[in-house]
C-alpha cells in the first residue's frame, strides 16, 4: 500500500467528513482518487481559504477535524484566511497541503515558501505525511484536543528521512481542590452560570438546562442552554450595556461560575463584580484579567454542576431582563429582529442558523432564541467577516436533513460569492439572507460619532439580486416584515437554494445596538 494509500484508508476510518480544496497535479490529485476509492467524498471549492471555513464548520459540528487540501505555496497562503477562522473558533481541522521535503535543493524554487513560519501563528502545528510519521488519527486528535484548532499535514515531495513531530500537548488542568470550590458553590444564594465552547466539546447542555439559576453563554457556545428556557439569560461579551441581561443580572449575583471562560471568547476581560471562579480544561492564558477566585479542571465539573442543581433565584430577573430589551430591539421601524422573530416562529426551532458579522449579528446574539448549540453557527470569537457563506455551505453539507438561513451583511456577503454555485449544485437547503442598510455600519457609527467621512462605507449599488439570480435559485425582496414572511413561505428547502434580500432604513438600523453594547 503506499503512503497516500494508508493516508486514505486512515482519513476514511476517522470520520465520514468530506474533504474540500482546490487539488494540483501532484500529490493531491493522487490523494483525492485514493479518498474516493475509499467511498469518501471530495468537494471543489472555488478558493483555498473558503475551504478551510467549510471544513472548520464540519469539525464544529462533528466533533471530528473536518479536512481540507491544497497546493503548496500559493494554495496554502489562500488557506490562511479559513486556518485563521478556525483558530479564532476553535474548530477543529486538518489542511493537507502538498510540499518540499527536508532535503530538497535550495535551487528548487518553484512556489518554495516556509510553510511552518506561514501558518504559526493560525495553527497548532505543521508535520508531515511519511512512512514513521504519526497516524492520521494522532494528528486529527492534535487538532481536536483542547484547545482545538487547525494542524497542517503536509504531503513531502520528496519524503525527507524523517519526519517533523508533531507538537507536543498542552498539559490538562489538574482537579484542584475539589472541597473548597465547591464549597464557594454551596455557600452561595445568587450564582450566576456562564459556559464557554468547552461546555459544548464536554457535552454539558443537558445538566445546564436542568439548573434553576441564571445561565449565559458566550457567543460561540449559544445555544449549549435552550434559549427558550426560563433560566436562559443570553449572551455574555463583557461589554454589554444598560439594555442587555448581563449588565442587570451580574449586579445580582454573588457568585458567578465559568465554564471554559477564556479571554477570546468575549470582547473584553475584566472582573466580574461577584467572586468568580472557573473550570478550565487547560490553562488559560490571560486567565488574571477576570481575577478568578480559584480555578479547576473539568475533572471537577460534575460536582459543581451537581451544587449548582442545588440553587433556584432569578427567574423573574431574567425574564424581566429579556422583556426590555427585546421590547427595545423590536420597536416601530423594521428592524433585523423583526427578521430573526419572523424565522424563529416560521421554522419552530427546526432550522440551523448561521451569522455572518455586522450589527445585526450583535443582534442576534441576544434576540435569536438557539434551542441547540449545534443548530447556531457564528464567528463568535474572530468576528470574522465574510464566514457565513462557507461555514453554511460546510454545515449544510455535513447536514442536509435541516434547514439552513445564512444571514449575511452588505460586508460579508462578498468575499466568498463564488462559493454559492456549490448550493445550487448540490441543492442545499440554504436560504442566503442579505441584511443591507447600504454601509459597513459598525464603522458608520465612528464616522458618525467623530465627524469623518462615510464614503468609504457606503456600499456602492448595495443589491445583489441579480447575482444570486444569475445562479439560478429563485429570489425574492422584501422591505417589511410581511413582505419577508411572503419570502419564507415561498421558500421550499426541498427544492434547493435561494436568496432573500431585506433592506432597511439605514439610520434606525445604526442605532438598533443602542443600550446593547
Amino acid at each position: 500500500m503506499s503512503e497516500l494509500a494508508r493516508l486514505a484508508a486512515e482519513i476514511a476510518a476517522h470520520s465520514e467528513s468530506p474533504v474540500f480544496g482546490v487539488p494540483g497535479s501532484g500529490a493531491t490529485l493522487s490523494l483525492i482518487d485514493e479518498i474516493e476509492k475509499q467511498n469518501r467524498a471530495f468537494i471543489l471549492t472555488h478558493f483555498e481559504g473558503a475551504a478551510g471555513m467549510m471544513a472548520g464548520a464540519v469539525g464544529r459540528l462533528s466533533g471530528r477535524a473536518g479536512l481540507c487540501l491544497s497546493i503548496k505555496g500559493p494554495g496554502l497562503t489562500n488557506m490562511v484566511p479559513g486556518l485563521a477562522v478556525n483558530a479564532f473558533e476553535t474548530f477543529p481541522m486538518v489542511a493537507i497541503a502538498e510540499a518540499y521535503g527536508a532535503g530538497t535543493a535550495a535551487a528548487k524554487a518553484h512556489k518554495r515558501i516556509d510553510q511552518a513560519i506561514l501558518t504559526s501563528t493560525v495553527s497548532k502545528g505543521i508535520t508531515q505525511w511519511t512512512g514513521a510519521s504519526a497516524s492520521f488519527a494522532e494528528i486529527a486528535s492534535l487538532a481536536e484536543n483542547e484547545t482545538p484548532g487547525p494542524v497542517i499535514l503536509e504531503l513531502a515531495q520528496p519524503e525527507p528521512s524523517s519526519p517533523s513531530p508533531l507538537p507536543a500537548r498542552v498539559l490538562e488542568m489538574g482537579k484542584a481542590d475539589v472541597g473548597k470550590f465547591v464549597d464557594l458553590i454551596r455557600r452561595s444564594s445568587k450564582p450566576i452560570v456562564i459556559a464557554g465552547s468547552l461546555a459544548i466539546r464536554r457535552g454539558w447542555s443537558a445538566a445546564l438546562n436542568a439548573l434553576q439559576v441564571p445561565v449565559f453563554s458566550t457567543a460561540s457556545a449559544k445555544g449549549i442552554i435552550n434559549e427558550n428556557r426560563p433560566h436562559a439569560a443570553g449572551v455574555y461579551t463583557g461589554v454589554g450595556l444598560e439594555l442587555s441581561p448581563e449588565r442587570n443580572l451580574l449586579s445580582e449575583a454573588d457568585l458567578v461560575v465559568c465554564l471554559g471562560m477564556r479571554p477570546s471568547e468575549v470582547l473584553a476581560t475584566k472582573p466580574f463584580g461577584p467572586p468568580t471562579i472557573n473550570i478550565a480544561a487547560v490553562p488559560v492564558e490571560g486567565e488574571d484579567a477576570f481575577a478568578f477566585a480559584a480555578t479547576a479542571g473539568v475533572q471537577i465539573a460534575d460536582e459543581a454542576l451537581e451544587a449548582l442543581s442545588k440553587k433556584s433565584w432569578g427567574e423573574d430577573k431574567v425574564s424581566e431582563a429579556r422583556r426590555r430589551m427585546q421590547g427595545a430591539l423590536l420597536s416601530d421601524h423594521f428592524l433585523p429582529a423583526h427578521v430573526f422573530e419572523r424565522t424563529m416562529a416560521h421554522f419552530n426551532g427546526h432550522v440551523r442558523a448561521v451569522f455572518d458579522t455586522g450589527y445585526f449579528c450583535t443582534i442576534a446574539e441576544h434576540s435569536w432564541r438557539s434551542n441547540n448549540a449545534s443548530l447556531c453557527l457564528m464567528s463568535g470569537q474572530g468576528r470574522y467577516m465574510g464566514t457565513g457563506i462557507p461555514m453554511g455551505l460546510g454545515a449544510a453539507v455535513y447536514d442536509p436533513s435541516v434547514p439552513h438561513v445564512v444571514f449575511l451583511g452588505d460586508g460579508g456577503i462578498g468575499p466568498f460569492v463564488g462559493e454559492v454555485k456549490l448550493a445550487v449544485e448540490r441543492k442545499l437547503p440554504l436560504l442566503f439572507c442579505l441584511l443591507t442598510d447600504g454601509y459597513l455600519s459598525s464603522i458608520r457609527t465612528r464616522a458618525m460619532t467623530d465627524k469623518l467621512t462615510q464614503r468609504p462605507v457606503r456600499i456602492g449599488k448595495p443589491s445583489w439580486l441579480p447575482v444570486f439570480e444569475g445562479f439560478g435559485m429563485p429570489v425574492f425582496h422584501a422591505d417589511s416584515e410581511d413582505g419577508f414572511a411572503r419570502a419564507l413561505t415561498s421558500w421550499r428547502s426541498a427544492d434547493g437554494p435561494a436568496f432573500v434580500e431585506v433592506s432597511f432604513d439605514p439610520d434606525p438600523y445604526e442605532a438598533m445596538v443602542k443600550g446593547i453594547r
